[in-house]
C-alpha cells in the first residue's frame, strides 16, 4: 500500500464518492491509499485498523476458516465500505478483502480519529447501513466447495503464512488424518508448488502459485 496525503487529491477523490457531505467534516483524518493487484487491502491481525471507501477498483471480501473452507462474503466496488466492524472492539476475526485489480481507497487510521468518528452522527448512520447489508448478504452464505487438496493450500497460503509446521495439528484443523494431509503435500511437492523444508514442514513455493488457479478466492 502507498499512502498519499496531499489535500487537493484527497478532495478530488472524495467528490467522486457518495459520501462528501458526510465525510467532509472528517476531511483532516483521510488519506488515499493505494493498492495493486491482488495485494490485501484488509486482512486479520493489521497493527493499523483503517476505515475506508472504495474510490476505484473491487475487492474480493472472504472469510476462511481454520479448517481452509472459503465464505465468498462480497465483492466490493465503488462507495463500498471496508473496515466498518474495526470501529467497535471485538475478537480478531478470518475476514480479508483482496484487490483484484488496482484499487484506490480513501483511508482513515481508526485508532487516531476514533473519537471523531464515533461524534459524528451520520457517519455511525453510514456504518450501521453497510453493516446491515453485510449481514443480510452473511445469512445466505455457503462455502466456496473445495477439495481436500485445495484446502490445504489455502490454509497454508493463509492461516500458516505460507509455511506448514506440523502434520498432526495442520491435520486436525483440516479434518483430516496425518496419512491423507502427508499424500497431499508429497503431490504439491511433485508438481513445484510446495517445497520440503524439514521433517513434518512444508513452504508453499511463492513463483509456483499461479498453478494452483484454485488458490484465488475472487
Amino acid at each position: 500500500m502507498k499512502k498519499h496525503y496531499d489535500k487537493a487529491l484527497i478532495a478530488t477523490y472524495l467528490q467522486q464518492t457518495k459520501y462528501e457531505s458526510i465525510m467532509s467534516g472528517l476531511l483532516e483524518h483521510l488519506f488515499v491509499a493505494d493498492y495493486k493487484k491482488s495485494e490485501f487491502v484488509t486482512m486479520p491481525l493489521q497493527q493499523i485498523h483503517l476505515f475506508q471507501i472504495i474510490v476505484q477498483g473491487t475487492v474480493s471480501i472472504y472469510f476462511i476458516r481454520d479448517d481452509g473452507s472459503v465464505y465468498s462474503l462480497a465483492y466490493g466496488r465503488k462507495n463500498d465500505l471496508l473496515g466498518e466492524m474495526e470501529i467497535f472492539p471485538h475478537q480478531p476475526g478470518n475476514v480479508y478483502a483482496e484487490a483484484n485489480d488496482d484499487v484506490i481507497c480513501l483511508a482513515l487510521s481508526i485508532e487516531s480519529s476514533k473519537n471523531a468518528l464515533l461524534e459524528n452522527c451520520r457517519f455511525l448512520q453510514l456504518v450501521c447501513e453497510s453493516l446491515t447489508q453485510k449481514m443480510e448478504s452473511i445469512t445466505t452464505l455457503d462455502a466456496a466447495p473445495a477439495s481436500l487438496k485445495q484446502r490445504v493450500l489455502i490454509y497454508m497460503k493463509y492461516k500458516c503464512k505460507g509455511e506448514l509446521k506440523g502434520l498432526q495439528q495442520a491435520a486436525f484443523h483440516l479434518n483430516c488424518s496425518a496419512r491423507q494431509l502427508q499424500r497431499i503435500l508429497n503431490q504439491h511437492e511433485a508438481e513445484g508448488i510446495v517445497v520440503k523444508t524439514g521433517k513434518g514442514a512444508y513452504k508453499l513455493v511463492i513463483s509456483a502459485l499461479h498453478k494452483a488457479d484454485f488458490l484465488s478466492v475472487n
